[in-house]
């Protein structure tokens, strides 16, 4: 049976916040996720008679949205696996960045600095190293629970190939992680969660949120990179405590690297 345009609102509705996260992942800008939301919300209203029900209507919306995703330059744009390095170079020295950090910082309701809410910014800089396929198909199984059939159908993909796309993206992923963490590597060349916690805070408390994360070395790669993803699979990058902190620090990212 077709869609009134009032179940059209409602059903889009229901997965509106849950589609925006997903898009704000993928463009790290807001005001692009805000734009893709609208035009996949318009896209859908035009094309609802072809919805046939061989999918749920959330998958469908999350097709829609992935397609117009596609064409976004941001979504397109990769980063270097040292553009965290950059970045914190450039606010080191630039006096401008350090106080829209600190003013986004003092905006928040509690002055805590949440260490989850930054690992869940440190994975979208670090899915932007990966290929678009493999970020898209991690994000959407990880992070917004899709099956691997759902996922095929929104990328337009055979089962198979988001299969090998999961796979290797959680590879690389690992390995990144091993390399650059030192949460999970002591020997890791990043960082900045403990970094920032301690400069934001009077209390220098970044060892004992650590240690509750749940990360050791004792774990293998994927227990750690589990781990990692059931932490950020809790956070709404837009809506959390911490939300407007991180998305300064990722506006500071992108101004630094120039991403267009």
């Amino acid at each position: 049976m077709p869609f009134t345009e009032t179940t059209i609102e409602v059903e889009f509705l229901a997965i509106r916040d849950q589609l925006n996260s997903y898009l704000y992942r993928l463009t790290a800008n807001r005001e692009d996720a805000k734009d893709l939301v609208q035009e996949t919300f318009l896209r859908v209203f035009e094309k609802a008679g072809t919805f046939s029900g061989k999918s749920s209507f959330k998958t469908w919306v999350f097709a829609i949205a992935t397609n117009l995703a596609h064409d976004n330059q941001r979504v397109k744009n990769r980063w270097a696996p040292d553009v965290q390095d950059q970045c914190r170079a450039a606010a080191r020295v630039n006096i401008h960045y350090q106080e829209r950090m600190q003013n986004a910082f003092s905006q928040q309701t509690t002055n805590q600095f949440e260490i989850t809410e930054h690992i869940n910014y440190c994975f979208t800089c670090i899915a932007k190293n990966l290929s678009l396929k493999k970020q898209i198909a991690i994000i959407l199984k990880e992070f917004y629970e899709f099956k691997r059939s759902e996922i095929a159908a929104i990328m337009e993909l055979s089962e198979g190939i988001v299969k090998h796309l999961l796979f290797e993206g959680r590879k690389e992923l690992q390995e990144k992680y091993q390399q650059r963490c030192a949460l999970i590597n002591k020997a890791g060349t990043c960082y900045q969660c403990t970094e920032l916690n301690n400069h934001f805070q009077t209390e220098k408390d970044a060892e004992v949120k650590v240690s509750k994360l749940g990360f050791s070395e004792k774990n293998t790669p994927e227990q750690n990179l589990n781990q990692r993803f059931q932490l950020i699979q809790r956070i709404n990058p837009l809506h959390s405590n911490g939300a407007l902190l991180e998305d300064t620090i990722l506006q500071i990212l992108r101004e630094t690297i120039q991403d267009r």
